[in-house]
């Protein structure tokens, strides 16, 4: 039953007799107070097919009818999980009868000849009923797929621009496309456009098109039915299925394969699919996010993105800045994950000067996810209550400051710990290391005089001039 002012029920009417037939569609049409869609057939076997083929809330179901019976018909239909409530409606029926029906899972059992008022009151709660069940079962789905995300932690200026733009379009069902390195949060923007969204009460549900291979894409988004490829054991619920009335998010939609693209163009122009295998067309009604960290339209220029698919995601653009962009995120960022890490006693936690100084200088190429593992790293490792610098790790001492970030006051000899060490040239490799050694021995060129393990003399040899030295390894710059 779709969701608007005027409620729409899709009916199947099924009976042998003709005229019972035409009055229980012309009671439905001229329902005032709800919109029914009636498709009307003659028999069992007619009816059978109808629901294998699309999708109802609510069927009426004579109980005898040629080829199939009514029973047959409910029992046929009980593995289906579009399965529509069925309401027998009969004239032979008997007290076991109703009683097995209803043990098969029938709604109710009404016999004729049957009121108007009360058919089209039982037809609406029939109705209700299979949306109730139908969203109860969607959303164990989902939970079972996705838990609650984290939230949105941020003061810089360009982030919460795009937070203003989620405000504006969120209670649109406007596509809308999220760009931006891994890791900046495109995710959460989803979510935050879901919880905002008229649509939050239903389901959100995710798909990384970069994380999952093109053969087994397909069946993710659409779903497969029983024994439609080698492995196929039992009928799967597709993501598109699972969000019908909510939202559906594909990250990484740069990488979706060419021919899934078309066919998620057709569901995004017919709101209908078919499960692979499947011959049904199913609804669906969702909101699209997709997310990308490829320039589209490069993709596009090159045709390896349709040119009307992206003309259809990308109605609404948001672009998120990385984390080494928008530095004074960091303290809060730090103070969030403390929080997570050391609840209850987060607030007693400090980071001193010298290690925030590090955190905000930092590139942070593992974004935020980067950040969280450093602050947990920390807390684990801090003397106290304290995080200092040497408790952020080596990745802190080996990348060294960014321009204008206070520093610790350094011993006068150097290390071989720069990272542009790999860069030098086999001379200057070798000026280096003949540099350090001297700055072990003081710059003394020999061994120390008397030394059991002297190779050489302190003392001029016969074949040098007295008053001269060796020549040295190396002036000093």
């Amino acid at each position: 039953m779709e969701t608007r002012d005027t409620p729409v029920i899709s009916v199947l009417v099924a009976d042998d007799d003709t005229d019972q037939r035409v009055l229980l569609e012309r009671i439905l049409e001229e329902a005032e107070w709800a919109e029914h869609r009636v498709t009307a057939v003659s028999d069992g076997r007619a009816a059978l097919a109808a629901l294998r083929e699309h999708v109802f809330d609510v069927v009426l179901l004579d109980l005898s009818m040629p080829g199939l019976d009514g029973l047959e018909v409910l029992v046929s239909i009980a593995d289906d999980p579009h399965r529509p409530q069925v309401i027998f409606v009969s004239g032979t029926g008997t007290v076991a009868t109703a009683t097995r029906a209803m043990k098969l899972g029938a709604y109710d059992f009404v016999e004729k000849p049957v009121r108007a008022e009360r058919l089209v009151a039982l037809v609406w709660k029939a109705a209700e009923a299979r949306a109730a069940i139908s969203k109860s079962e969607r959303l164990e789905a989902v939970v079972e797929r996705e838990g609650r995300g984290p939230e949105i932690v941020t003061a810089d200026p360009r982030f919460l621009k795009a937070l203003e733009l989620v405000d504006k379009v969120a209670a649109s069902d406007v596509s809308v496309l999220v760009v931006g390195e891994s890791g900046t949060g495109k995710e959460l923007v989803a979510r935050e456009l879901h919880q905002r969204s008229a649509r939050r009460s239903q389901p959100l549900v995710a798909l990384n098109c970069a994380a999952v291979a093109e053969t087994l894409a397909e069946s993710e988004l659409f779903g497969h039915e029983k024994g439609a490829f080698t492995g196929a054991g039992v009928r799967k619920i597709g993501l598109l299925e699972l969000a019908d009335g909510g939202t559906l998010l594909l990250d990484e939609i740069g990488d979706l394969a060419q021919p899934l693209q078309a066919k998620l163009l057709r569901v995004l122009e017919t709101k209908h699919f078919r499960r692979v295998g499947g011959v049904k067309e199913l609804p669906t009604d969702f909101r699209l996010v997709s997310a990308t960290n490829r320039p589209l339209d490069d993709l596009v220029a090159r045709d390896v993105f349709r040119r009307d698919l992206f003309y259809r995601i990308n109605a609404v653009v948001m672009s998120l800045p990385p984390l080494r962009e928008r530095p004074g995120d960091v303290p809060l960022l730090t103070q969030r994950f403390l929080e997570e890490f050391r609840p209850g006693e987060f607030g007693a936690w400090t980071i001193a000067p010298e290690a925030m100084a590090l955190l905000e200088g930092y590139p942070w190429p593992g974004k935020v996810r980067e950040l969280r593992n450093v602050i947990e790293r920390a807390t684990l490792l801090a003397q106290g209550r304290t995080i200092r610098a040497s408790d952020l790790g080596t990745a802190f001492v080996t990348a060294g400051p960014t321009q204008g970030t206070p520093t610790q006051s350094t011993p006068t000899q150097s290390t071989p710990t720069q990272p542009g060490l790999p860069s030098l040239n086999l001379d200057e490799l070798e000026r280096l290391a003949i540099t350090q050694a001297l700055d072990r021995t003081d710059w003394h060129q020999g061994t120390r005089r008397g030394d059991p393990r002297s190779f050489a003399s302190d003392a001029p040899s016969q074949d040098q001039e007295p008053g001269s030295h060796a020549p040295a390894l190396m002036h000093r710059s």
